[in-house]
């Protein structure tokens, strides 16, 4: 029945062919079908109009990018002769960036990628490469109208059904007729659920999915098998995913590889290991899981030492590079990337040399990752300018023209008149223009609406807004939304509060309805600015307020727009206006902390973050400055009043374009203190002031601005606005917060099997071990810094400290009595309410420096037992690609949980260690001779049985010399003086003989004052070289004398003629293949001895073999 039903779908949708758009339809079965179990009707497989492909996807194959869609364009496409494929891909008005992947894959079926892919770019790139598939796919369907049967779609890759999700919104799609065949029993994998959900969707509403019934037999789904030689033929696949950026279809199979390599003991050669986590590494970052490709990044860098590769070393600095700069560790991005280049230098890679110093360069502009432009140009050299030309790398080098220059105020003001004056930018933009890269384009005026905004040059902000508009295609977009935004704010300082509402509300409802609460909170902020304008400071308190629960919810460490110390400066101002004092108060210390850690950087002119306006901090000290002089005059302190309105007025002059909303009103008030405390001349001076700029800024539009925003006014004057009540944007907010949360908590779950593995070790001490935990603790919390203290008995034991705190031992002590006191850990940062209560310990690891800050005592009994200490330092450029600053009790929750594992298992470490101990000493014990400490009979065989061993294996050669030693005179000694004096004589010619044989074998006490060194080589001289020095040293004891004397207490009398010597008869062999060799190897030395000791003793002899091989 089910063939039946399945060939009637098909005769439908190729009966549609050429006259339907979006002639796609799914049909779902029970259990496993394959596309041979259907004979299809000859009036489809044969005809010469529409060309009919059947494509099945299998469940043990690593299904490739958007397959079977590319090579369908490709075999397509060659059926015809009309143009060529650059014309064709022309035609497609496929990237630029992307046209020699898809031209490399066309001719070898691997794709390359010439200029490196931008962070920034990952999601407009993915979107261009989706479009330009869309469009090939139409335009070879006017060539040859084409009808597609993809059975088993449950095994189909992220990019598949996200090319099926396109067409079923493209235009055009008429020629093209699609019939999905799918098991609906099969459970998809997670990460393909968004995009299947929303495949269905569109179908369910072109009612366009059949249940055609049962199968069949179930037949047993099976995952895809990966061997060790399945992975290197999925390389070429998996280099396709990478470089078409499925990165989910690739990122899916690495997670399965790594694990299988982590916890199943997976081996696959090295070579293999460093091509799947340069693709892991790659895919992480664009997947902005930084902190594990760091943790690859540490795998790559351990195995470059392992095989003495210059190459990969360069790789693991040169990723590392590029990892901590997304992160805004900005000096460490430095700092890498100049090992990296000094590697590549010394290896003589050009091309490495290249890549590592242009990352040098972008790490002075953070990667241009969520900045709107620098503080001051960056100077890129000639030389550089030229590399970037040669490798072709013209997508940096427009990025570069556009941020690095032309960042003067003075320089944008004449973009009014001629955006060809700005030279470099102009430059970027004609390059941009080339590529097809409309984000940059997009971007670029962005920043130069940012600096003229900034700089209160507002009609170059409005033109530059406005244009931006015109040239977007999509007028509901992300980008729409910021400009209307962006306008608004233009607007307020323009003095045009009331119009400048209807822009925030539409931006508000476009980015409500894109369900982007962090976007909406920027919106808030300026419409704060709007409220503090208008000196409606109550409302404006409220806007922030709406901002800081975004913050909080989400997990921020800032907006887009705007520093945390700017947000805190601007409710305390507003609560200072609202009468709300100690509010004020508590606001204006969490601006000072931020603030600390920037001034401190000024001082010590660190110029690696000039990366964005904010890093000049102005604004946040203005407002800091103005709010305490507010707070003076309120209590009465007029010479701490006057001080800040001056430090105040510094910043101002500074930034005056940022501070318009409220330039006025801290003029009035300098005006009111100034007449309060008496300083009329000073009043004067100030009411001019504020009479000349009341003059220069009218409160209405002129009608070249008028002109400027009538396409913006006629678009909101022809679509119906609404507007997004407070209640609707709570609930959106809290729905993001859980699902963020949720991608947390499915994270954290994922990452304890690697944490139990990690921890689960008994062949590593519990320093080394502890080392692995913190590292891999560190990477995938996206912590800088973290010190693990153990207290056991009077000493503190530092197990981990990379905080370069340097902790005392009071220190450290210090840190125990604080827990036992209060019996609790804590979490805390610099936006939290109780960040005061824990300077104490915050201090103690540099309070300017530290953003937020995690301890986790261990108690036995009420006593600390261990502390873990972790936290996250400031940073450079708070709008990074980190989610995450401020630490909280979701944190310090999971890490109590993963150090108490870490407990246990250090526990377990050390009771293995001391069964190790025990164990050891038993063995010891066992084949050491107790007397002299070396080995006894027993000791000796163990030790042959284990040479034999290696000898079988190939692992030692067959050629040893045996030494067998009897002491000379020791009966006389033993008899005169005593066994006390004879045990001590064995000793110290058992120290003798063991001096003298060092690592060239090992000694025996055979029995009584027998002795044998067995040497690991049968050469002559060596032999010879080893008697002679145990005469030398048994020379140099005068018969003991003096030793003897010591140990009875008087001096003793010894015959010259018998003093303590020892004879020797030496053999070797170069056929010993067994134990037994050894024993005749013995025998023969013991004859030898006595043959020695009948003829003259003190002295050695060798035994001459009849033949030796």
């Amino acid at each position: 029945m089910i063939q039946k039903y399945y060939n009637s779908i098909l005769e439908q949708v190729f009966a549609q062919i050429g006259k339907k758009e979006h002639n796609i339809v799914l049909a779902k079965y029970s259990n496993d079908f394959s596309l041979k179990q259907l004979e299809i009707s000859e009036q489809i497989t044969n005809n010469k109009e529409v060309r009919f492909v059947a494509h099945e996807f299998r469940a043990e194959k690593l299904s490739g990018a958007y397959e079977p869609f590319l090579d369908l364009i490709l075999e397509l496409f060659d059926q015809q002769k009309e143009m060529t494929f650059d014309e064709f891909l022309d035609k497609c008005n496929v990237y630029s960036l992307q046209r020699p992947i898809i031209a490399a894959y066309r001719e070898s079926g691997k794709c390359i990628r010439k200029e490196s892919l931008l962070y920034t770019e990952v999601d407009y790139e993915r979107e261009r490469m989706h479009d330009a598939i869309v469009a090939m796919l139409v335009e070879v369907s006017k060539i040859q109208p084409f009808m597609l049967w993809i059975n088993r779609m449950q095994f189909a890759g992220n990019g598949t059904i996200e090319i099926v999700y396109e067409l079923l919104k493209a235009e055009h799609t008429e020629n093209i007729g699609i019939v999905l065949g799918m098991n609906e029993q099969q459970r998809l994998p997670e990460y393909m659920l968004p995009g299947w959900e929303n495949v269905t969707e569109e179908l369910d509403n072109n009612v366009a999915i059949f249940r055609i019934g049962n199968a069949g037999e179930s037949r047993e789904q099976r995952d895809e098998v990966i061997t060790a030689e399945s992975i290197e033929d999925d390389i070429r696949t998996l280099q396709n995913l990478v470089f078409f950026m499925d990165f989910e279809q690739a990122l899916f199979y690495l997670d399965k590889v790594d694990r299988k390599i982590r916890f199943d003991n997976f081996t696959v050669s090295d070579g293999v290991k460093y091509e799947l986590w340069q693709f892991y590494a790659y895919v992480s970052v664009y997947m902005r899981d930084l902190p594990k490709a760091l943790e690859i990044s540490e795998g790559i860098l351990q195995l470059a030492e392992k095989k003495k590769n210059r190459r990969m070393r360069f790789y693991a600095y040169y990723l590392r590079s590029v990892i901590y700069m997304y992160q805004s560790k900005l000096q460490e991005a430095t700092e890498c990337a100049g090992v990296a280049k000094s590697i590549a230098i010394e290896g003589g890679m050009e091309r490495g040399q290249f890549e590592a110093e242009l990352v040098e360069i972008q790490a002075k502009m953070a990667g241009w990752n969520n900045i709107f432009f620098c503080a001051q140009n960056v100077e890129v050299s000639d030389a550089m300018i030229e590399k970037l030309m040669k490798y072709d790398y013209r997508n940096h080098l427009a990025y570069i023209y556009v941020y690095a220059y032309d960042n003067k105020p003075e320089i944008v003001a004449k973009a009014y008149y001629s955006e060809s004056q700005l030279i470099y930018f102009s430059k970027g933009i004609r390059l941009a223009t080339e590529i097809g890269n409309t984000q940059l384009i997009y971007n670029a005026y962005q920043k130069n609406i940012m600096l003229a905004s900034t700089n209160g040059m507002y009609p170059i902000a409005l033109l530059y807004s406005v244009r931006t508009f015109e040239a977007l295609d999509n007028k509901r977009s992300l980008e729409s939304g910021r400009i209307f935004s962006g306008i608004g704010y233009t607007l307020t300082a323009l003095r045009q509060n009331d119009l400048a509402k209807r822009y925030f509300q539409k931006a508000v409802e476009i980015l409500y309805n894109l369900e982007l609460p962090e976007d909406i909170a920027e919106v808030y902020y300026n419409m704060a600015i709007n409220c503090i304008a208008a000196e409606e400071f109550k409302e404006a308190n409220e806007y922030l307020m709406r901002c800081m629960k975004t913050i909080e919810r989400l997990h921020l460490n800032s907006l887009r727009v705007c520093n945390l110390s700017k947000l805190y400066g601007l409710l305390a101002l507003c609560n200072q206006k609202i009468g709300n004092r100690f509010n004020c108060e508590q606001y204006l210390n969490n601006c000072k902390q931020f603030l600390n850690y920037i001034i401190e950087k000024e001082k010590l002119q660190n110029d690696v973050g000039i990366i964005h306006d904010y890093a000049r901090c102005d604004d946040d000290m203005f407002l800091y400055h103005f709010t305490r002089a507010l707070l003076g005059m309120d209590s009465g302190n007029d010479s701490s009043a006057f001080e800040d309105f001056n430090c105040a007025e510094t910043h101002l002059v500074r930034t005056e374009g940022n501070q318009f909303f409220c330039y006025q009103l801290f003029r009035k008030d300098r005006i009111r203190f100034y007449g309060q405390t008496g300083r009329m001349e000073l009043k004067s001076n100030e009411e001019a002031i504020l009479k000349q700029y009341l003059e220069d800024n009218t409160h209405s539009l002129t009608d070249e601005e008028i002109k400027i925003l009538e396409p913006l006014e006629q678009y909101l004057s022809e679509e119906p606005l609404h507007v997004i009540s407070s209640q609707e944007m709570e609930m959106q907010l809290k729905q993001e917060s859980i699902n963020r949360a949720y991608k947390q908590e499915r994270r954290q779950m994922d990452f304890l099997s690697t944490w139990q593995k990690t921890i689960d070790v008994t062949d590593v001490s519990a320093e080394v071990m502890v080392e692995n935990v913190m590292r891999t603790f560190l990477y995938h919390f996206n912590l800088d810094r973290a010190l693990y203290i153990q207290y056991h008995g009077r000493k503190p034991k530092v197990l981990y400290d990379n905080t370069e705190a340097s902790l005392s031992m009071k220190e450290q002590k210090y840190l125990k009595e604080v827990f036992e006191k209060t019996q609790r850990g804590f979490v805390v940062s610099k936006i939290s309410s109780n960040y005061s209560e824990h300077l104490n310990v915050v201090k103690l690891f540099g309070e300017d420096n530290v953003c937020s800050l995690v301890a986790i005592p261990f108690f036995d009994n009420g006593k600390v037992t261990s502390i873990m200490i972790a936290y996250i330092l400031m940073k450079d450029n708070w709008h990074s690609s980190v989610s995450r600053y401020m630490l909280d009790e979701s944190d310090m929750r999971i890490y109590e949980l993963l150090f108490r594992e870490v407990q246990y298992a250090l526990n377990r470490l050390y009771a293995y260690e001391k069964l190790y101990e025990m164990n050891t000493a038993l063995y010891k014990s066992a084949v050491t001779d107790q007397l002299t400490g070396i080995f006894n009979r027993k000791g000796f065989y163990q030790n042959i049985e284990e040479i034999i061993r290696k000898i079988k294996k190939g692992r030692m050669k067959h050629d040893f010399g045996i030494m067998f030693i009897d002491l000379d005179n020791f009966k006389g000694y033993n008899d005169t003086f005593g066994h006390d004096v004879g045990d001590l004589l064995l000793k110290s010619m058992a120290n003798i003989f063991s001096r003298v044989c060092r690592d060239k074998g090992f000694v025996t006490r055979f029995g009584g004052d027998e002795f044998i060194i067995f040497l690991y080589t049968g050469e002559h001289k060596v032999l010879e070289d080893t008697a002679k020095a145990i005469y030398k040293e048994i020379k140099k004891q005068d018969g003991f004398r003096e030793l003897i004397a010591k140990e009875i207490g008087q001096p003793v009398e010894i015959d010259d003629k018998k003093l303590l010597s020892c004879s020797i008869g030496i053999i070797s062999s170069n056929q010993v293949k067994k134990a037994e060799d050894i024993d005749e190897m013995i025998k023969e030395a013991d004859d030898l001895l006595y043959a020695v000791k009948a003829e003259s003793k003190g002295t050695y002899k060798f035994f001459e073999e009849q033949e030796q091989k």
